[in-house]
């Protein structure tokens, strides 16, 4: 009898979003379409729509512990996705945790400093202080572009220059990162990123006109994560998911809404 492919376990520690575009929503979205299953915990319960969030009610810290614990110690879980982070505290009780969790495995952290329709979730200072503190963790940081100034605390970036940023970026965290969509507007998406030896490398595709673009930075960062835990390495998890993404935002369900949740259908 042939015997079923192992699944991909992925945890995602990250806040809901009742619109499902966002969140650890399109975290579980994302992992199903890929054929992979989504373990959670959730950092925080947000309501919110199209045009802003109105209400966010952090999950006290012993809970947020307790649901990674009971996870953890019980399925063989294969990648970590770091979502939104509500406030230190909780950033270092995840991280306490995370450090003596034994399984080498792949852990993405997307550095959310704002949702798209402007709620800041930490002050910058208290932000830096949390991916301070998971830099710790030798993750994988997925950044956009306005998210990867605030953390190497500039406010001006020259995409030819991004060489010297990106070096900038791994001495202060350590850390690989992949910076986003660094030329928003214009007609093409390009994602520069650098690896753990100081490789810089950029993948660029054609970007594509939508509003239905709601969860596009949780999407991408589960996908990296999956693939990586999937043994593709950087260079071809960030492509497989840039690719995955302009399927996703092709299929989009279209609500008639300014800023749209993005799709999860292949």
């Amino acid at each position: 009898m042939k015997q079923n492919k192992k699944i991909t376990l992925m945890l995602s520690i990250a806040g809901s979003d009742n619109t499902s575009g966002a969140g650890v929503q399109a975290d579980i979205k994302t992992c199903q379409a890929m054929n992979a299953y989504c373990l959670n915990c959730v950092t925080a319960v947000t309501s919110q729509d199209s045009k802003k969030v109105y209400n966010l009610v952090e999950i006290p810290d012993d809970l947020v512990v307790s649901q990674i614990s009971t996870v953890i110690n019980e399925y063989g879980i294969d990648c970590i996705k770091i979502g939104m982070i509500s406030n230190l505290g909780q950033a270092k009780k995840i991280h306490a945790l995370l450090s003596i969790f034994k399984k080498k495995i792949p852990i993405v952290i997307d550095p959310i400093y704002k949702s798209t329709t402007n709620k800041i979730f930490n002050n910058l200072t208290t932000y830096l202080s949390i991916y301070k503190t998971f830099s710790k963790l030798k993750p994988i940081f997925t950044p956009n572009l306005f998210e990867f100034k605030k953390l190497i605390k500039t406010s001006h970036i020259e995409n030819h220059k991004m060489k010297k940023y990106l070096e900038l970026f791994l001495e202060e965290y350590r850390s690989m990162v992949v910076v986003t969509n660094c030329n928003e507007g214009d007609n093409n998406s390009d994602d520069y990123f650098i690896t753990e030896d100081g490789k810089i490398g950029i993948h660029s595709l054609k970007s594509i006109n939508s509003k239905n673009t709601h969860g596009t930075g949780c999407t991408f960062s589960t996908s990296l994560a999956i693939n990586l835990a999937r043994g593709f390495n950087l260079s071809q998890s960030i492509l497989r998911s840039k690719k995955l993404m302009t399927k996703f935002i092709k299929k989009s369900p279209n609500f008639n809404l300014s800023y749209g949740p993005l799709g999860h259908l292949l």
